[in-house]
C-alpha cells in the first residue's frame, strides 16, 4: 500500500472517529434530559445509541424544547455510519503494504 493510500485511510479512520465521537454527544444532548427527568435509566438509554424502540421514541416524544438549538430527535443511523466509517479505516489502515 502506498503512503498515500495509507494516509487516506487513516483519515478515514479519524474521520469516522470524529462522526462517531459527534453522534455520541447528540445521544448524549438529546438522552440526558431525558435521564435527568427519570423517563429512562441510563442503561435503558444506551440502547438508544444503535437502534430505535419503541422506549427511545417515547423518550424522544417526551423531550421538552429546552435542548440546545430545539434538537428533540436522536438518529442511530449516524453512530451506524460512523462506526462503519471507523472500522473500514482501520481494516484498511492495517493491510500489509505490498511489495
Amino acid at each position: 500500500m502506498t503512503s498515500s493510500a495509507r494516509l487516506s485511510s487513516q483519515a478515514v479512520a479519524i474521520a469516522g472517529g470524529a462522526f462517531a465521537l459527534l453522534s455520541l454527544g447528540w445521544w448524549w444532548l438529546i438522552f440526558s434530559k431525558v435521564v435527568a427527568a427519570d423517563y429512562l435509566t441510563v442503561g435503558q438509554a444506551v440502547t438508544c445509541i444503535a437502534g430505535a424502540s419503541d422506549l427511545c421514541t417515547l423518550a424522544q416524544a417526551l423531550c421538552t424544547d429546552d435542548h440546545l438549538y430545539g434538537i428533540r430527535w436522536y438518529a442511530p443511523e449516524a453512530f451506524w455510519a460512523a462506526a462503519s466509517m471507523l472500522v473500514a479505516g482501520v481494516l484498511l489502515s492495517a493491510r500489509p503494504a505490498r511489495a
